[in-house]
């Protein structure tokens, strides 16, 4: 409570996200402040690509971005929608780097770029920074992210080529990149032009 007693109220009271983010583990689901105004998505930007009609309840597992043209799977991997619940059912699997862009390739899906996976971003929404309509059953994790398919290309040495030892990833607490080596496990959200 004494962090409570330390916020100044405004006649809007409106907070700050570093409010809220020092308020969330008290609280212990996704935070948003909608008065702010970073790069965000709204629900209005994504359709059933089926039938190119705004989303609804019934609506599919699978939502098209009307502003990039991409069609994202509304479940992380290891999860499967389920139409009636409206909810992504059952437990998402952690997968190296390799993993998961062989596992995306064979299911006719690939992993998105670090750009793609941005652009799906909340950012008005904290743990996790996803729309929860568009995108149900996202959690917050401060261990693992998001895969995207941008490997991490350190600065170059004359003396050892360039290989890929690391990947991008988008944390699902905060939303922001970092990378991680590619032997290492996170989860993927899968997508497609």
């Amino acid at each position: 409570m004494k962090i409570l007693n330390n916020i100044q109220t405004t006649s809007t009271y409106t907070l700050s996200l570093v409010t809220l983010m020092m308020l969330s583990p008290l609280v212990d689901a996704q935070v948003c402040n909608k008065t702010q105004t970073p790069q965000t998505v709204s629900a209005r930007n994504f359709i059933d690509p089926d039938t190119l009609t705004p989303i609804t309840e019934g609506a599919p597992a699978s939502v098209k971005d009307v502003i990039t043209g991409l069609i994202w799977n509304r479940c992380i991997y290891g999860q499967h929608w389920d139409a009636d619940t409206q909810q992504c059912i059952g437990s998402p699997m952690l997968v190296t780097w390799s993993e998961a862009l062989s596992v995306a390739f064979d299911a006719g899906w690939r992993v998105p770029n670090i750009k793609e996976l941005n652009s799906i971003l909340d950012l008005q929404c904290i743990s996790p920074p996803f729309d929860l309509f568009i995108f149900p059953d996202t959690f917050a994790s401060e261990a693992h992210g998001l895969w995207t398919s941008s490997p991490h290309v350190p600065t170059p040495d004359p003396e050892n080529p360039i290989t890929t030892t690391s990947a991008w990833y988008i944390d699902l607490s905060l939303g922001k990149m970092n990378y991680h080596e590619i032997s290492s496990k996170n989860f993927v959200r899968f997508v497609k032009d």
